[in-house]
């Protein structure tokens, strides 16, 4: 219908100031309508833009809004910081297992549909992806580690190994990922061992009052850096008893509750989400439950908890 229309006789009737935006390449229409219509309506101003895209809502969007603001304002629109500060969160995911090509293409495809569904839901942003490594931002460093928690816990439960490393500076707004933010935090996914979410210190020092917790991870020298980096490990609370610490005696199954047996039952290669999803219980209180089983039972992993309530397992259950 728009291709029926012919307004050429009408153009030199048109007195409504005009501003015409076309890109050079367009793959619908011919750049010369436009040169056209800038021809035959009265002090009409015709801008070619880079691009081949014909809807305004594709492509370079920004700069056709840029110029329809200052057209109609009459002042050039203000951009956008270029650079800002952000929490960068790399993703690594591998096949320790050496499953077969098809089993790890399914399982790979299904975490990059996981990890682009959790960075929303914790307020990030998704900045790149290079064959099973995963890059996205935060506003802040306490939502780039829940996530890359939540990640974990994700990765565990499709069957696939996780590193994350986190750092925060100074990335582009605009454009692929790049600049020594990026490098750092793609080094410390690298670094990082299986399961572990690795971060520079400054992390931990901006995390200060979210009820996150750290361990020291030493010192990294990096390329790109004057000096060794300073690294922490994000922990859970169970592992924030102190090293001099004794171990009490470790107990039997009398020793946990009700719940925290239901709970380590099934705690056996689930996420926190999972076990919270199952016994209709917030993940706090997982979280809880979880770091109390260790503790009373003096065991290592969850892996460890679930066996133990396995072999200790009445006719009736724990």
């Amino acid at each position: 219908m728009n291709a029926a229309i012919d307004v050429r006789g009408v153009l030199a009737a048109i007195s409504a100031p005009t501003l015409l935006i076309h890109r050079r390449n367009d793959a619908r229409v011919d750049p010369d309508a436009s040169r056209f219509l800038a021809k035959k309506i009265p002090n009409a101003r015709l801008v070619e833009v880079p691009g081949r895209d014909h809807p305004i809502w594709t492509g370079d969007v920004d700069r056709v809004v840029d110029l329809i603001e200052e057209f109609l304002t009459g002042e050039r629109a203000v951009a956008e910081a270029e650079r800002v500060l952000a929490a960068l969160l790399v993703t690594r995911i591998y096949d320790t297992a050496r499953l077969g090509d098809r089993m790890w293409s399914q399982r790979s495809q299904r975490f990059q549909e996981t990890w682009r569904l959790l960075v929303g839901r914790h307020g990030g942003r998704t900045a790149g992806m290079q064959s099973e490594m995963m890059m996205s931002r935060f506003d802040g460093p306490a939502r780039a580690i829940r996530c890359a928690a939540a990640l974990r816990g994700a990765a565990q439960d499709i069957g696939v190994a996780s590193a994350q490393g986190v750092h925060v500076g100074v990335i582009q707004m605009r454009g692929p990922p790049a600049g020594l933010t990026v490098r750092v935090a793609t080094q410390l996914a690298a670094h990082a061992r299986r399961g572990d979410i690795l971060a520079s210190r400054l992390v931990a020092d901006l995390a200060t009052g979210s009820g996150l917790h750290f361990t020291d991870a030493g010192r990294i020298a990096l390329e790109d850096l004057d000096g060794p980096l300073a690294l922490v490990l994000a922990t859970s609370e169970q592992h924030l008893e102190p090293a001099g610490r004794l171990k009490s005696k470790a107990g039997g199954p009398a020793a946990l509750t009700a719940r925290e047996s239901e709970v380590s039952l099934i705690a056996a290669g689930k996420s926190n989400a999972a076990i919270a999803a199952e016994l209709r219980l917030s993940e706090h209180t997982v979280k809880r439950h979880v770091a109390n089983i260790l503790l009373k039972l003096d065991l290592p992993s969850r892996a460890a908890a679930a066996a133990f309530s396995v072999r200790h397992a009445g006719p009736d259950g724990p």
